[in-house]
């Protein structure tokens, strides 16, 4: 297979509502940015990739109104209907097969102009889930339940979380929430669903993301500092929640386990300098740790508490300050891996990981992690 590298990317400005901004006007911005950076042209581009959702875009087949935005006028255009970095797992895919040298994978969403319950409530079954009033939210609030009665995770390990991540986010200028919290603020914050509470939830966020990538030739002609894509892994659990155990994320650890493999790695918290994870809810954070192998299985509230995640840690977790400063539906894991890329890249400014030379990008689709998905990236 043909080696597969990153070689440029670039993110909006997330924010609460992009009222100004319709979904062309995102994408176009993006994908002006990212050709500007690498140099490219339109006409360069044998391969465009896009992630958008039908309901959140507020029209059936919404693709066929974005291809101008994403510079896909007569060259191969395809939509995956998934969170960004499953597009960017189908560019690889290509890219490493031999069939293309180059991709454009863009990435968009404005869930300011919808409502997550509803949103996420059409993922369940339509004659059991959905009556219910199942959604994202109520589901983690099941799913955290278990995990911190089997293991005596507490809401305020969680909530040490959130202060990190949004002590992070400071640094970060495409973040949405930011700031330095107390342990008090976050605890006292109104329940959402218990035990999540507002501060351990995402905020809505408007934004995208789009990155180039490309073969081992192309990738040396178009920059001196390719991040090449070393190890990838992906899983699936059962779709109805009461078929998995909710109280571990087995398809995260079955990806990261892969992707381990792939890339060579047989301890990540020595070999790993810093991790993006795609956590929607404090815990889940907590969860993820456990399941990438940076901790032991049941220990995510001690690892928090021990202050390995932190920045200057043994291993960051969410330099950027992660979904909870930002979460840009459908944007989201595409961010983690442009993230990657500024901090392998020695862009990532304030929050930049002293010395990182490799990182971890994790991303998830469906109802507590339900499928996820993970990328070993490295510099050169």
């Amino acid at each position: 297979m043909s080696r597969v590298a990153i070689v440029g990317a670039v993110q909006t400005k997330h924010q609460a509502a992009l009222a100004d901004e319709n979904h062309q006007d995102l994408a176009y911005r993006t994908v002006k940015e990212v050709l500007e950076l690498t140099g490219l042209r339109q006409q360069d581009l044998p391969m465009v990739i896009n992630s958008g959702s039908d309901i959140l875009d507020g029209r059936g087949i919404s693709t066929y109104m974005m291809v101008e935005a994403l510079g896909a006028q007569m060259t191969e255009e395809t939509k995956v209907a998934e969170d960004g970095a499953y597009a960017a797992l189908y560019a690889w895919m290509r890219i490493a097969s031999g069939a293309y040298d180059l991709a454009l994978v863009v990435a968009y969403g404005k869930s300011s102009e919808s409502h997550p319950h509803w949103y996420h409530n059409m993922i369940f079954d339509p004659f059991y889930g959905q009556p219910m009033g199942l959604d994202l939210l109520n589901c983690a609030a099941l799913q955290a339940n278990a995990y911190m009665n089997r293991y005596g995770i507490t809401e305020e390990q969680a909530a040490r979380v959130v202060i990190k991540d949004l002590r992070n986010a400071k640094n970060n200028p495409f973040a949405l929430r930011k700031g330095d919290y107390t342990l008090e603020q976050v605890m006292e914050s109104p329940y959402l669903c218990t035990p999540i509470k507002e501060m351990d939830a995402y905020p809505v966020t408007d934004g995208a993301c789009a990155i180039i990538m490309a073969g081992e030739e192309r990738a040396r002609e178009l920059t001196d500092k390719p991040v090449w894509i070393e190890g990838l892994g992906t899983c699936q659990d059962a779709f109805h929640l009461g078929n998995r155990e909710l109280a571990r994320l087995g398809s995260a650890e079955e990806s990261a386990k892969k992707a381990y493999a792939m890339a060579g790695i047989s301890d990540p918290v020595k070999e790993l300098d810093l991790a993006e994870v795609y956590a929607d809810f404090s815990f889940q954070e907590l969860m993820l740790c456990e399941a990438l192998g940076f901790c032991p299985e049941g220990s995510g509230g001690a690892f928090i508490d021990s202050g390995a995640p932190e920045m200057g840690g043994s291993l960051p977790v969410n330099p950027s300050g992660g979904p909870l400063a930002a979460n840009p539906l459908v944007s989201t894991g595409l961010v983690r891996l442009a993230e990657c890329w500024l901090q392998l890249t020695g862009q990532a400014g304030g929050r930049q990981v002293a010395g990182a030379k490799r990182a971890l990008a994790h991303a998830y689709v469906g109802p507590c992690m339900q499928n996820n998905l993970v990328f070993v990236l490295g510099g050169d």
